[in-house]
Order: C-alpha cells, then sequence, then structure tokens
C-alpha cells in the first residue's frame, strides 16, 4: 500500500511583498478618495458662501435705490430732523448713528430706520423687496449737511445706510450713499437732487 503524501504551497516572500503593496495601493486609493470628497464639499461650501453674499450686497442695493427714490420723490418742505418718528419719519442728526453700523444687528436696523419697499409716512406696502431675505431689508437716512441754495431754498445732503441680507443671517450687506437735493421753505420742492457718492460698507 502507498502512502499518498500531502503537499502545501509555502508562502513565499515575493507573494507576500505583492500582499504588501496591494494594500499600500488601496490605502492610497481611499486617501486620494477622502481628499477629493473634502475638496468636494469644500468647493460646494464657498460657492453657497459666494451666493449668499451677492443675494444680501443685491438686497441692500435694491433697499438703498428704493430710499434714494423715495426720498428724491418727496415734494414741500424739507422733513424736519428728529430720532423719533417727527411726523412719520426718522431723520437721524449728524453723528446719531453709531461710528459703525454695518455691524448691528437687524433688531437695531429695525428701531432705527425702516423696511424697503414700505412708505414710512403711510406705512403703506408698496413693493416687497428681496422676499428670499432671511430678514427684510432695512434702510436709515441721517441729514448731514443742508445750506441756503437760492431763493427760498435750502440744499440738503443725507447719508443713506441700507442693510441686506442673504437666506441666512450669516450673509449680511451694507452699503452707503450721499443723496442731495434742494427743497423749497414754502411749498414745492425743485429738480435739484441725486446721488453724489456711494460705497460698500460691508
Amino acid at each position: 500500500m502507498t502512502a499518498h503524501t500531502s503537499t502545501t504551497c509555502p508562502v513565499t516572500p515575493v507573494s507576500g511583498m505583492v500582499l504588501l503593496l496591494c494594500l499600500l495601493f488601496l490605502i492610497a486609493l481611499t486617501l486620494l478618495g477622502l481628499s477629493a470628497s473634502a475638496d468636494a464639499i469644500l468647493q460646494h461650501q464657498l460657492a453657497t458662501n459666494l451666493r449668499e453674499s451677492e443675494r444680501a450686497k443685491q438686497s441692500s442695493l435694491a433697499a438703498l435705490t428704493w430710499a434714494e427714490d423715495w426720498l428724491t420723490g418727496l415734494s414741500g418742505t424739507a422733513p424736519q430732523v428728529c430720532t423719533t418718528a417727527c411726523e412719520g419719519l426718522k431723520l437721524h442728526p449728524t453723528g446719531g448713528l453709531p461710528s459703525q453700523p454695518q455691524f448691528e444687528d437687524w433688531s437695531w436696523w429695525q428701531a432705527q430706520g425702516y423696511e424697503a419697499g414700505i412708505d414710512p409716512l403711510s406705512g403703506d406696502r408698496l413693493v416687497t423687496i428681496a422676499a428670499n431675505s432671511s430678514s427684510p431689508p432695512m434702510w436709515i437716512i441721517e441729514v448731514m449737511h443742508e445750506e441756503p441754495a437760492q431763493d427760498d431754498e435750502i440744499q440738503v445732503w443725507y447719508r443713506i445706510l441700507a442693510r441686506g441680507s442673504g437666506k441666512t443671517e450669516n450673509s449680511v450687506s451694507v452699503t452707503e450713499s450721499t443723496v442731495t437735493r434742494s427743497w423749497s421753505t414754502t411749498s414745492s420742492s425743485t429738480a435739484d437732487k441725486g446721488r453724489v457718492a456711494w460705497r460698500l460698507l460691508r
């Protein structure tokens, strides 16, 4: 009777090296995939932040334009400077606002100014501006300087601040403009009016 002998294939150093190389290759691929995934997430966040920042900027610009048009469209005599609603309108005196109003929160803006699209004298909503914003765009007027122009007129320079936001309060933009116009001291105003300067504060 012949005895059967079993033979096994021993693990050679070559096959062990191949296994190690495969493991190293898989680790490298995993790290590469994780890096690509993190980069994609970062790019998405950057794109979202840029979109929200632009949305906030457009909201503040729309509020600024609306406030300028409303102010220059007023007729009659110059409104009285008053930090409370004198005759329905708050007009802050020179130096009456914080040095950096762009960093005040929305509740401060709401207390000191008006929502864009609403007539502050009547309280009527004339138009809805930046409906997708997390908070309504606001505007504030400060009287900078006034001087007699000619005859029965005075020339007044106003500083208008406007705040807009994106879909979250993390994205806020504040713009500022200087507007001048003449007022009649008797009844009707003249056509001497318009924006003379503009800048982005935030």
